[in-house]
């Protein structure tokens, strides 16, 4: 099935405002066997910086200093289907700025659930990923104290659904209720760092990258009690690759047949710097979450572990909330570190001894030798700058401080105004989107210290 790739938000969106006074929660048919529901989000944002823009991780754009809907507006419809009173299905169709910086509606959970035992529930299909605390519900903003989830930890993983299989199984000891989930199966996603690239004078447009976590693991285990508490810990592990335009393009001045390809050690050197293929990743987790009388609050600590190119970070946050009435005030805390750094960058090739030799001895064709030797050196260097701003791309370091408030104007309708204040050192692009790499703006804001403001606005619907 295929959909047309629409240039503007789409007109669903526009169709919120009616259903904020007529939504419901959901339809169900007389029989008990049919339910439809959905959630949508219309926000706006904008930072207080043109050089770099605010965005979801892997989104193709974002907002400057101008106000944009495209981070984190979004519309969904959820449907469920019960076959037999224990089997049953769930497809969920989404709409939201993705990284082709369009709005294409894509299947994000399509998945079959039989009810084996009161206490153990199977599902295959495309699910939900759970690598986070709020990963089933991450999307819907209404759900959520906060415009959205904190970034510094968030966009760590770029997939929220994968293709396979998973169990549960639900335990009641007293007060407690403890679910075990155990996952296996694979996982992609496009993910855009940069829209274009610009050398020598020549603009080139930049195609999203495509993630892929394949042979993936996992484990998530979660206890939630009487008292207002849920603690929950997660562990993935997999294979991760990354098919990427620029990479591609490195690798074909430097492999087999580039023009590149008889300097020596370069094609080795790219390889090791930033071709990622079927290298080991894991993410573990921490969470939890107080929601008991006036107060809300939720915490995780998480670690992002890879073998290569993208950089071993960890993540932590904290939000804390307490309602007055129908608003919500919160208050959060943020940061993402670099625990690891990638590879190096490639170094530019030498001229080799025997071409210098044969300069020195004066041999015929010498002349064309050093024209090559010379060409092969400058190609090196351009390999080089090519290898650093992939390399830059993983200079992930920022701390953010949180101030929002959240209005409830009805049960299923909220308003919600939020300002992150954003740290990030020098010698990082922090989160923040690089429309071009190679501009100067782009290249002062990786290599100081900056501070940004970014504001946000959004309307939270069910329905």
């Amino acid at each position: 099935m295929s959909f047309p790739k629409l240039r503007r938000l789409p007109l669903a969106l526009a169709a919120m405002a009616a259903c904020m006074s007529a939504a419901h929660a959901g339809y169900q048919s007389p029989d008990g066997k049919f339910s439809l529901s959905g959630f949508g989000t219309l926000g706006v944002a904008r930072n207080s910086t043109n050089d770099v823009d605010f965005n979801y991780i892997g989104q193709g754009g974002g907002a400057g200093t101008s106000w944009n809907a495209n981070p984190d507006s979004k519309l969904a419809v959820q449907g469920s289907y019960k076959f037999t009173p224990t089997i049953s299905a769930t497809a969920q169709l989404m709409t939201k700025f993705d990284a082709f910086g369009q709005y294409v509606p894509t299947i994000d959970w399509a998945f079959a659930k039989w009810q084996a035992l009161p206490a153990l529930t199977l599902r295959a299909g495309r699910i939900g990923a759970p690598f986070f605390m709020i990963s089933d519900f991450r999307d819907v903003g209404y759900a959520n104290t906060t415009i959205r989830p904190a970034l510094d930890v968030y966009a760590q993983v770029p997939v929220s659904q994968f293709e396979g299989v998973d169990a549960s199984y639900q335990l009641n000891l007293g007060s407690t209720t403890f679910n075990a989930t155990v996952y296996a199966g694979n996982a992609k996603a496009d993910y855009a760092s940069a829209l274009r690239k610009t050398q020598g004078g020549v603009t080139t447009p930049l195609a999203p990258s495509e993630f892929k976590l394949d042979d993936m693991l996992g484990l998530n285990l979660t206890a939630e009690m009487d008292n207002g508490f849920t603690f929950r810990f997660g562990r993935t592990q997999g294979k991760v690759s990354l098919q990427s335009p620029s990479i591609d393009q490195l690798t074909g001045l430097t492999g087999p047949g580039g023009p590149l390809s008889g300097v020596t050690g370069l094609a080795g050197q790219v390889n090791q710097s930033v071709v990622l293929q079927g290298k080991n990743i894991s993410f573990t987790g921490f969470g939890m979450t107080y929601d008991q009388d006036n107060w809300v609050i939720n915490a995780e600590y998480t670690k992002r572990r890879v073998e290569q190119f993208i950089s071993s970070t960890t993540g932590w946050y904290g939000n804390v909330g307490y309602r007055v009435g129908k608003f919500t005030p919160f208050v959060g805390l943020s940061r993402l570190s670099v625990d690891r750094a990638n590879s190096n960058a490639v170094n530019g090739a030498p001229i080799s001894a025997g071409t210098l030799a044969a300069l020195q001895a004066g041999l015929p064709g010498t002349l064309a030798q050093y024209t090559a030797a010379l060409q092969a050196n400058g190609g090196a260097a351009q390999v080089q700058s090519g290898v650093q701003t992939l390399l830059d791309t993983q200079k992930l370091a920022q701390r953010t401080v949180t101030l929002g408030t959240r209005w409830d104007i009805t049960s299923n309708v909220d308003l919600k105004f939020q300002w992150d204040h954003v740290t990030k050192p020098a010698d990082s692009y922090g989160l923040f989107f690089t429309q071009d790499p190679t501009t100067a703006e782009a290249k002062s804001f990786l290599n100081s210290k900056r501070r940004v403001n970014v504001l946000s606005l959004a309307v939270d619907v069910v329905f």
